[in-house]
C-alpha cells in the first residue's frame, strides 16, 4: 500500500514520472497476476483496468505531463536532478 501510495503522490505531483510509471506498471502487472482474470471467469481476460492504469502511467512520463500540469519543471531544476537526470 506505502507503493502504491508513493505511485500515487509521484503521478499527482509530478516528479519523478519516469520512475513513478516504471513502478506503476510492474505495481499493476503484479496485480492482474494475483487477480489471474483466466481463473476467474473475467469477460475480457486481457484487458482490464490493471492494464489501463499501466498504459496511462507510461503515457503521462513519455509526455513529461509533470511539467505541464505539476511540478516537473521545478523538479528538473533542483541540482541533485540535474546530477543524476533518471530522477525526471
Amino acid at each position: 500500500m506505502l507503493g502504491l501510495l508513493g505511485i500515487g503522490l509521484a503521478l499527482t505531483a509530478g516528479i519523478g514520472l519516469r520512475i513513478a510509471a516504471g513502478a506503476l506498471a510492474l505495481m499493476m502487472a503484479m496485480m492482474w497476476a494475483a487477480e489471474w482474470p483466466l481463473a476467474s471467469g473475467s469477460s475480457n481476460p486481457v484487458t482490464d483496468y490493471h492494464f489501463i492504469y499501466a498504459v496511462v502511467g507510461v503515457v503521462l512520463a513519455l509526455t513529461y505531463a509533470g511539467h505541464t500540469w505539476g511540478l516537473g519543471r521545478r523538479w528538473a531544476s533542483l541540482p541533485l536532478v540535474q546530477k543524476n537526470r533518471w530522477l525526471i
